[in-house]
């Protein structure tokens, strides 16, 4: 059932002005069996259905942790019962007589609609305490879903130890000489696996076999300067290049975001011969949200018959009503390529965490969000929102 609830009226530097949104809540903590869900990602299948992904949890993030789905129908305004796609206890064997609590986590879906065998082959990369690497694919729309994969050896550093897939969709290329390409965009710490300590790295991994093989893609290898790459989202631009942008894990470089581009689909990261950051640089200014997981999501192109290009970014705001902070979910917004931002609508007033967004139309955006209501201080709950964006590029 959908929930209104009332939105603050707020004027910002937006032809898209703050109004009353649709809330529907998909994932309540202390229902289905589970103390807390979080983590979100999202895609649309081949059918039209939306599948939410998240964690599935007993307590903490190092808790035993279920990857679980559910499936609309109506473009997000219902939602199916809970479906387990990988629990955690199907792992025990992997680690002896006296298992610890298992995590499986970071879901980082993406739906190969390129395969020209498997046309709309869902893949779902993930971790198993944020140390090993696997994927599953499902070839019904999400029902039933194969056997696992582990990916490791072929996606995995010595000496990388924290590891993680998203969490948050991946993205399929969709032009160019690298056209069908799959790309998950990850992050990596080093030191012992699965020890979440030690500096941070961003990667990406890919596969242009349409997942039969994986490879480890552009590497942030600069553990030295003042940025701490973390969770990351990725999007493919017109000009061919991917735009990589990652939350700083308190790191003392400007801002609390970081990008970097690709010129080769993904293969490597640019590199800057000047400056104290070689590769991935500080993002600062209208992109402000806390130290949090954010999201991005390509809206429009020109290439594809679009009067305007239109990319979205959503995340916290720490500068919002609620002040400093996971509250406050906004959409930030670029017409030039992420070149620039501009700031976008505030969707929820309170607290706000980790999002996902997916493309329902030119015109009109979904987002699922980590959520609590306003006045209250924690997010203890997964939303899902539908928002008309078309305006912001002008059409």
């Amino acid at each position: 059932m959908a929930r209104l609830f009332p939105m603050l009226f707020i004027a910002f530097a937006s032809p898209l002005l703050a109004a009353d949104y649709e809330f529907v809540p998909v994932f309540q903590n202390g229902t289905g069996g589970y103390n807390a869900y979080r983590i979100p990602a999202i895609v649309q299948a081949a059918n039209g259905d939306l599948l939410a992904f998240c964690e599935a949890r007993e307590g903490g993030d190092a808790s035993k942790i279920d990857l679980v789905m559910k499936r609309s129908t109506d473009e997000g305004k219902s939602w199916s019962q809970l479906q387990v796609v990988q629990a955690a206890d199907d792992f025990k064997s992997l680690f002896g007589e006296n298992p610890p609590p298992i995590t499986a986590g970071n879901p980082a879906p993406v739906v190969d609609h390129l395969d020209p065998e498997h046309a709309g082959r869902i893949w779902l990369p993930f971790t198993l305490e944020n140390d090993k690497v696997f994927v599953v694919y499902s070839d019904d729309n999400g029902a039933t879903w194969s056997p696992r994969r582990d990916i490791t050896s072929s996606v995995k550093r010595e000496g990388w130890g924290w590891y993680a897939t998203g969490p948050v969709h991946s993205i399929q290329l969709q032009r160019g000489e690298h056209k069908g390409r799959l790309v998950v965009p990850c992050d990596h710490r080093l030191g012992s696996g699965g020890a979440d300590r030690g500096p941070c790295g961003g990667h990406c991994i890919y596969s242009d076999d349409h997942g039969l093989t994986w490879k480890i893609g552009g590497v942030d290898g600069a553990y030295e300067d003042d940025l701490e790459p973390n969770e990351t989202t990725v999007v493919e631009l017109n000009d061919g290049r991917l735009c990589f942008n990652a939350r700083d894990q308190n790191g003392k470089a400007p801002g609390t975001r970081a990008v970097v581009y690709s010129n080769d689909g993904g293969a490597t990261f640019e590199h800057q011969t000047e400056g104290p950051f070689p590769i991935y640089q500080p993002l600062e200014g209208v992109i402000d949200p806390p130290v949090v997981q954010c999201s991005l999501q390509r809206m429009a192109s020109t290439l594809d018959g679009a009067k305007a290009n239109l990319i979205l970014f959503c995340g916290a705001d720490d500068n919002g009503p609620s002040g400093k902070g996971r509250s406050d979910l906004r959409l930030r917004y670029s017409t030039d390529e992420t070149k620039t931002w501009q700031d976008g609508p505030l969707i929820h007033v309170g607290p706000a965490a980790y999002s996902d967004m997916v493309r329902l139309s030119g015109e009109v955006v979904g987002i699922l969000f980590e959520a609590g209501k306003t006045g209250t201080k924690s997010y203890n709950e997964i939303w899902f929102v539908r928002v008309e964006v078309g305006s912001l590029a002008g059409e």
